[in-house]
C-alpha cells in the first residue's frame, strides 16, 4: 500500500526544477512529474502559470554586458570589505612617560641640592624638612633609575625594533 503523503512528497516540485522545465533543461523525470501534477493539481497550476509569466519577463529584459574586469574588481571590493578595518588610537604612552620623565627631573634636582658636593657638611638653603628625606635614600634612587631604563627599553623595543624586524622578516 502507497502512502498519499510520501506519494505528495515525491510528487512536489521546487522552484530550481520549475524553472529548469521553463528553460529547457530539466530531466526526463522531472518533466515527467511537471505534466502529472499540471493535471491533477489546480493550486500547482496556478503557480507554474506564475513562475512562467515570470520567466517570459525575464527572457523580454534585455541583457547587459559586464565590463572584462568585472569580476576582478567585485572580488577585490569583497576581500576589502572582508578585511578587518584597523583603527588606530593615539597613544596617551608619550604624554605619561613625559609627565614622569619630568616629575622624575625634578626629584634629582631636588636630591642634588641636598646631598654635599665634598666632605664638608652641606645644608639646604631653604629647610626642606622630613618630607623629601626619602629622596636621599640610595635605594629609592636605584629604583627611579631601574624604571628609567626599562622604560627606556620598552620604548626602543616598540619604536625601533619591533618595525624594523616586522618590515625586514616577513614570511610569504
Amino acid at each position: 500500500m502507497i502512502d498519499t503523503n510520501t506519494l505528495k512528497f515525491e510528487m512536489k516540485m521546487n522552484d530550481e526544477e520549475i524553472f529548469d522545465i521553463l528553460d529547457g533543461i530539466a530531466s526526463e523525470e522531472v518533466i515527467a512529474r511537471h505534466q502529472k501534477r499540471l493535471l491533477e493539481d489546480t493550486d500547482y497550476q496556478q503557480l507554474f502559470l506564475e513562475y512562467a509569466s515570470t520567466h517570459a519577463l525575464l527572457e523580454e529584459m534585455p541583457l547587459e554586458k559586464t565590463a572584462v574586469n568585472f569580476t576582478d574588481k567585485l572580488l577585490d571590493k569583497w576581500e576589502l570589505a572582508q578585511s578587518p578595518v584597523v583603527v588606530t588610537q593615539s597613544s596617551k604612552l608619550p604624554l605619561y612617560f613625559m609627565s614622569v620623565m619630568a616629575v622624575l627631573a625634578i626629584l634629582v634636582i631636588l636630591v642634588m641640592l641636598g646631598l654635599p658636593a665634598s666632605n664638608k657638611p652641606y645644608q639646604f638653603p631653604v629647610n626642606v624638612g622630613t618630607s623629601v628625606e626619602f629622596l636621599k635614600n640610595k635605594e629609592f634612587i636605584n629604583g627611579l633609575v631601574l624604571i628609567n631604563v626599562l622604560i627606556a627599553l620598552f620604548f626602543i623595543d616598540k619604536k625601533v625594533f619591533r618595525p624594523y624586524f616586522q618590515q625586514h622578516h616577513r614570511v610569504g
